[in-house]
């Protein structure tokens, strides 16, 4: 596996920049006392007892005056290189925050016009493209059926003549009648013509042509796929340049009178959206209007008493990272079409402590069903909203006893991720959540606290994490670690695959679970620090159970 790229965090930028504003603040709370001791000292320089001494002794005096003024001065000047340094110290902190803000806004704005630019090309490149296809694709088939009529032809004639030729040597009269063995030719040659072998051979060659491209379709689609996971930075463009890539291709259709003014009847937006945001809003109420992504609201499976029925893990137990990412995968297995699987991990303590795993993706239909873990919730999620998957994750909180002041982890793969940072990003959620863990988790668009400790684990090829359209943020409480996709042993060789997972495959949870070993041992300060404060959440004795959760 190759190395990582880590940001954010105790050693990154945003925790320099906050060091340094914080410093700021405490020259220029030092340069305050130092003029107030200064006019103190200054004070004394006017002081009534001081000046009737001046008369009784006036070189005694004098000298107090020039020493209180020298002190003062001298406190002053101090006061005043400590409260500059202050300013030039918090300046440089706005003037570095300033300029990566104008670089963002600059980077977006870029982005959408590279996207309008794709979007208002891809519908005529895509139709002159299939037309191409079509064009030769056609002529080559008619060559190929031209060629062989022209062959069989050919055949056909050669074969008459040897026909007509062994007819002659058994009757040599023939040939005092030229017109008799021309008609015989003839005759021969169209006998010998075979319209089913034109068609059987142009068969062959259009079957061997399509096994061929059978053949050659795995390794060119293999290639395009890790040709696009190590040029995955496109999604980027894609994503953040959501609102022009709509406004691009529907640029066209636009011109026509009234097309604007219907789109923005069926999302609800003004059209074309302008924001990243507004585009999911978009995406979402349009999908509304014909029925797909109604979120509806959540339960958990009960017992007899009519209370949420926990089902207890046995010998499961979370210990470090690897086993976070191992989890997330069991509760996707265990979960399916019907109900969602929330797992929490209680740590003994003291102090107690919770894990709660929240499922993955695992029903791409966008037409909500029973398990709320699908797309629906992703694009509810995605606008910023809470939605069934969440209030689900809240009773199972609920359920098992986690009270208002219990440290929580939240942690999750894909939509897990996601759902983890909506509940952490959400003031009125009441419960204590302390740290999120991410894996391939679109969530630099949510505003967690900054008291909540964050770690996500990104591969560069993965298109989910690339959602957002936007980097993490660079905070000294979010940490991010972002490397290649590795390659896993695969089951029916026992061997390590063969090919790079590349942007269609790098999507999984195993992938993370082994990224996420590899980065606990890496030695990152900023990973280091987030372990060291997750380190009650790993430790002590522990119990594992399961909620069913589901839509209704």
């Amino acid at each position: 596996m190759s190395g990582i790229t880590v940001s954010g965090g105790a050693g990154g930028v945003g925790a320099r920049l906050d060091d340094m504003r914080l410093q700021a603040q405490q020259l220029a709370m030092l340069s305050t006392e130092l003029i107030g001791r200064s006019g103190s000292a200054a004070a004394k320089a006017v002081d009534g007892d001081l000046l009737e001494s001046m008369i009784l002794s006036p070189v005694t005096g004098a000298a107090a005056e020039g020493a209180i003024v020298l002190a003062s001065g001298s406190l002053l000047l101090v006061a005043t290189e400590t409260g500059v340094s202050a300013v030039f110290l918090e300046g440089a902190v706005v003037a570095y925050e300033t300029a990566d803000q104008l670089i963002a806004a600059a980077t977006v704005a870029l982005h959408n016009g590279v996207a309008f630019v794709i979007g208002v090309l891809a519908v005529p490149v895509a139709l002159v493209a299939a037309a191409g296809v079509v064009v030769v694709g056609g002529a080559w088939m008619l060559t190929v059926a031209g060629v062989n009529i022209v062959v069989e032809g050919v055949d056909s004639l050669v074969e008459g003549a040897q026909q007509t030729l062994d007819q002659i040597g058994d009757n040599p009269w023939l040939l005092l009648s030229p017109a008799g063995v021309a008609g015989l030719f003839t005759a021969n040659s169209i006998a010998a013509y075979s319209p089913q072998e034109v068609i059987d051979r142009t068969a062959a060659t259009y079957a061997d042509a399509l096994a061929r491209l059978q053949e050659l379709a795995p390794i060119a689609g293999q290639a395009a796929n890790e040709w696009l996971g190590d040029n995955a930075w496109i999604e980027d463009i894609l994503t953040d340049g959501a609102p022009g890539l709509l406004a691009g291709l529907t640029f066209l259709p636009g011109l026509l009178p009234g097309f604007n003014g219907l789109m923005s009847v069926v999302t609800g937006q003004g059209w074309p959206p302008l924001t990243y945001e507004q585009a999911i809003d978009a995406i979402a109420t349009g999908g509304g209007r014909f029925g797909l992504f109604e979120d509806g609201t959540a339960a958990l499976e009960v017992g007899a008493d009519g209370k949420p029925k926990p089902r207890a893990v046995p010998d499961t137990e979370v210990r470090g990272l690897g086993d976070l990412m191992n989890g997330s995968s069991e509760i996707d297995r265990i979960g399916g079409d019907d109900f969602s699987d929330i797992r929490i991990v209680e740590s003994a303590g003291p102090p107690k402590s919770y894990i709660v795993q929240i499922p993955s993706t695992q029903v791409w239909n966008p037409d909500a069903g029973p398990a709320a873990n699908d797309s629906t919730s992703d694009v509810v999620a995605m606008q910023g909203e809470q939605t069934a998957l969440a209030s689900a994750v809240l009773d199972a909180m609920r359920a098992a006893g986690i009270s208002s002041t219990d440290p929580v982890m939240l942690e999750g793969f894909s939509l897990g991720g996601i759902t983890a940072g909506l509940i952490a990003s959400d003031p009125s959620v009441p419960f204590n959540i302390t740290h999120v863990a991410t894996a391939g988790s679109p969530v630099a668009r949510y505003d967690i606290p900054d008291d909540v400790q964050v770690l996500s684990l990104e591969f560069e090829e993965d298109p989910v994490a690339r959602l957002d359209g936007r980097e993490n943020p660079d905070r000294a409480n979010w940490t991010t670690v972002q490397g290649d996709a590795p390659r896993l042993i695969d089951p029916a060789t026992q061997e390590l695959e063969e090919d790079g997972p590349g942007i269609a495959f790098s999507h999984n949870s195993h992938r993370y679970e082994e990224f996420a070993d590899h980065v606990a041992s890496a030695g990152d300060p900023s990973v280091d620090t987030f372990v060291d404060s997750a380190d009650p959440f790993f430790s002590g004795d522990q119990t594992v159970v399961d909620y069913r959760g589901t839509r209704q």
